[in-house]
């Protein structure tokens, strides 16, 4: 619940200061099950739809916990993750 308050008032400040919004992002969504691929929503069901769907936004990517990517992200070699979460979002920009 803390997570979505936070998410609603940076959406409303934005909206307030005519900052354009691409969309959102829901960061910590769920992890992989390493045996079965079964997405485990370890912090519960996510309010991000929601929040998107209140201000007319598109929900761009739910992306995982992912212990790959926070070591790529600490060697500051990010850009060899090999992850397509944030496909959407990318496709999204090259428009804009």
């Amino acid at each position: 619940e803390l997570v979505s308050m936070v998410v609603e008032k940076a959406v409303k400040m934005a909206e307030m200061m005519e900052v354009p919004i691409l969309g959102l992002i829901e960061n910590m969504s769920y992890v992989l099950c390493p045996d079965c691929g079964k997405k485990l929503r370890l912090f519960g069901e996510g309010k991000t739809a929601e929040a998107a769907k209140r201000h007319s936004l598109p929900l761009l990517a739910e992306m995982p916990i992912d212990p790959a990517l926070a070591a790529l992200a600490d060697a500051g070699d990010i850009e060899s993750f090999q992850g397509n979460w944030l496909d959407a979002a990318a496709d999204l920009l090259e428009k804009t």
